[in-house]
C-alpha cells in the first residue's frame, strides 16, 4: 500500500501539473546584431506587403529612428523583440492586424491565430442553435474557423432556424476569422451572386470580387427578418459579416460599434523564429465605397452590449 506520506506527494505533484501543465520556458537571447537584422526582416517585408505602402514606409522609418536612437537597446530576447516591435508597428500604423510572432509559440507560420478558448474550439465555435419565445431563432458564433466542417456545421445550424419567424444571430462574443465562411453564411440571405466585396490589392487593383454562393435549402432563410448582435470586441471576419448584411439592407445592427480591423491578412517569414500578420488586401463595400477599418461598424440601433439581446427580443416581438 501507499504511505501516506506518498500519496501527499502524489497528490502534490498532480497538484502541480494541474495549475502548471508545462514549465515556462527561459526566454532566448537576442544580440545587438540578431536585432538589427529581425529589424531590416520586419522593414523589408512591410515595405513589399503591407497594404498601404505610404504606412509601410512611414513605420519603417520609425523602427530605424528607434534602432538609432538606441530605444531598442533593452530588447535582448525573441520575446521581447516581438512584443516591442509588435506594439511599435500596431501604434504607428493604428492597424490592429499588424503584428509580430513567434514561430515556436504559434507552431508554425501562419495568419490564424492559435486558439486556446473551448468557445472558439468546441464544434467549430457555433455554441447555439435554438428557438427562443415568439419563434425566434438564435443562433451564437463565437469565431468563423476556415474549415469546410464550419461550414457544413454553419449550414446545419441556419436550416435548423428556418422556420422561425425571426432570425437574431449573437457575435457579441465573436472573433475574427475566415472570409471564406463570412462569404458562405451571408450566402444564406442574399440572392446568389450577389456582390459583397471588392478585394483591392496595396496598389488599389481589384484582385477579386466576392460574390454570394448557391446554397441549398436557404429559401426561407432569404426574406426572414435578420438581426445580428454585436460589441464593441467584435473584428475583423465577424465585423465583415455585419457590415456587408446592413449595407444590403439585409440585417439590423443591434449593439455596440465594432473594432474596425477589415484588412486580409496573410503571413510572411522574417527568419527561423520570427514572423510577421500583415495584412495584405483591403476590401471595398460596394454600397459604402469604403469599408470599416479604424471606424467599425456602426449599429443600427446602439445599445449596451449586454442590453442586445433583450432590443432584437422586443423588436422581434413587436415592441419598440
Amino acid at each position: 500500500m501507499i504511505s501516506l506520506l506518498k500519496r501527499q506527494r502524489l497528490a502534490l505533484a498532480l497538484l502541480i501539473t494541474i495549475i502548471f501543465p508545462s514549465v515556462v520556458q527561459a526566454a532566448t537571447t537576442l544580440t545587438a546584431a540578431e536585432r538589427q537584422a529581425s529589424l531590416n526582416g520586419v522593414i523589408r517585408i512591410l515595405n513589399e506587403q503591407y497594404v498601404f505602402p505610404e504606412t509601410a514606409l512611414k513605420v519603417s522609418e520609425v523602427l530605424l529612428q528607434q534602432e538609432q536612437s538606441g530605444a531598442l537597446a533593452d530588447v535582448t530576447t525573441h520575446e521581447l523583440f516581438a512584443e516591442k516591435v509588435g506594439a511599435l508597428l500596431r501604434q504607428h500604423s493604428g492597424d490592429g492586424h499588424l503584428n509580430l510572432a513567434l514561430i515556436a509559440e504559434q507552431g508554425g507560420v501562419s495568419h490564424r491565430l492559435k486558439e486556446t478558448d473551448p468557445l472558439r474550439i468546441n464544434n467549430f465555435a457555433f455554441e447555439q442553435a435554438r428557438i427562443l419565445p415568439g419563434n425566434v431563432g438564435y443562433l451564437k458564433l463565437h469565431k468563423f474557423w476556415q474549415a469546410a466542417e464550419a461550414h457544413k456545421v454553419g449550414h446545419a445550424a441556419l436550416v435548423f432556424l428556418s422556420h422561425s419567424d425571426h432570425i437574431v444571430i449573437d457575435l457579441r462574443d465573436s472573433g475574427g476569422g475566415s472570409p471564406q465562411l463570412v462569404q458562405y453564411l451571408i450566402s444564406h440571405f442574399v440572392p446568389e451572386g450577389t456582390l459583397l466585396w471588392d478585394l483591392l490589392d496595396r496598389n488599389g487593383k481589384s484582385t477579386e470580387q466576392i460574390r454570394s454562393l448557391a446554397v441549398p435549402d436557404s429559401e426561407l432563410l432569404k426574406t426572414k427578418p435578420l438581426y445580428i448582435l454585436q460589441s464593441e470586441d467584435l473584428v475583423s471576419a465577424g465585423e465583415f459579416f455585419s457590415y456587408t448584411l446592413q449595407q444590403l439592407g439585409r440585417a439590423v445592427v443591434i449593439g455596440e460599434t465594432s473594432a474596425g480591423l477589415a484588412h486580409y491578412t496573410g503571413a510572411a517569414q522574417v527568419n527561423d523564429w520570427l514572423f510577421v500578420r500583415i495584412p495584405m488586401f483591403r476590401p471595398i463595400n460596394p454600397v459604402t465605397g469604403i469599408n470599416f477599418e479604424g471606424v467599425g461598424v456602426e449599429p443600427n440601433i446602439k445599445v449596451p452590449a449586454e442590453m442586445a439581446l433583450y432590443r432584437a427580443l422586443r423588436i422581434a416581438n413587436k415592441g419598440s
